[in-house]
């Protein structure tokens, strides 16, 4: 976490954020987020909630097939109160795998539902003239564990420079439920956690972000290596300009 961080501070900076961001744009009715039940979704989706009251905030709860934690979900819409709708992908994903009729590498079957569920979170928000709010940490971003045009596809995004440490401080500072602030981070497509699948901990990304190094040579590398490979993922898709 970075020396000086301040919780109520940031909280208070973020949701004058969120209302000046819509004040310039006043076609938008309000927010949809994509509600996983993670930490990430519930700490954005309460600062939505803060800073532009319930009634225009819509949350957006996408399965593909049985999602084991979906009530997780379900507490976090009801907690806040916001409106929601319960998309099941699972249909549109098999037709899609079948029309494909190819082997696909897990790698491309696991980034298919991100993609989905972002035509879905987009195609609600377009019929409701709302903008589509992000809910990607710093520090995933920073070693590329996010699926392009998937997760990492959004309007605004209020947490997308704070580190996994930062957004579980807002959490905190917010008082919202501990088991859903501190839940382990899973991209609920892989069945692993997302540590296990980087293989290091977010708070070496952390580290390394902060100081250069996690203090560890090996770790170092890996999470260098993981930020230059996916540099394509943290810029606009570059153009040939005449």
């Amino acid at each position: 976490m970075r020396k000086g961080f301040n919780a109520e501070k940031i909280c208070e900076e973020i949701i004058a954020w969120i209302r000046d961001y819509f004040k310039a744009q006043p076609s938008a009715k309000g927010a949809v987020i994509g509600v996983s039940g993670g930490k990430d979704s519930t700490i954005v989706a309460k600062l939505l909630v803060e800073a532009l009251g319930k009634e225009r905030v819509f949350g957006v709860l996408i399965p593909n097939g049985e999602q084991k934690d979906i009530g997780d979900s379900l507490r976090v819409v009801e907690l806040l109160g916001i409106n929601y709708k319960v998309v099941n992908i699972e249909k549109a994903y098999k037709g899609l795998l079948e029309e494909i009729g190819e082997d696909l590498s897990e790698d491309a079957r696991i980034n298919i539902p991100p993609r989905l569920r972002m035509t879905t979170v987009y195609a609600i928000a377009a019929n409701l003239h709302y903008r589509v709010c992000g809910t990607g940490n710093k520090s995933e971003a920073f070693v590329g564990y996010t699926t392009k045009w998937g997760d990492s596809a959004y309007d605004f995004n209020p947490i997308g420079d704070l580190t996994t440490e930062e957004v579980v401080a807002i959490g905190d500072y917010f008082g919202l439920p501990e088991d859903l602030v501190h839940k382990t981070p899973s991209d609920g497509l892989s069945g692993k956690s997302d540590e296990e699948k980087l293989g290091f901990t977010y708070k070496q990304i952390n580290e390394y972000i902060e100081n250069g190094t996690c203090g560890d040579e090996e770790i170092d590398e890996k999470i260098r290596l993981k930020n230059q490979y996916n540099k394509h993922k943290r810029a606009l898709p570059p153009k040939y300009e005449v």
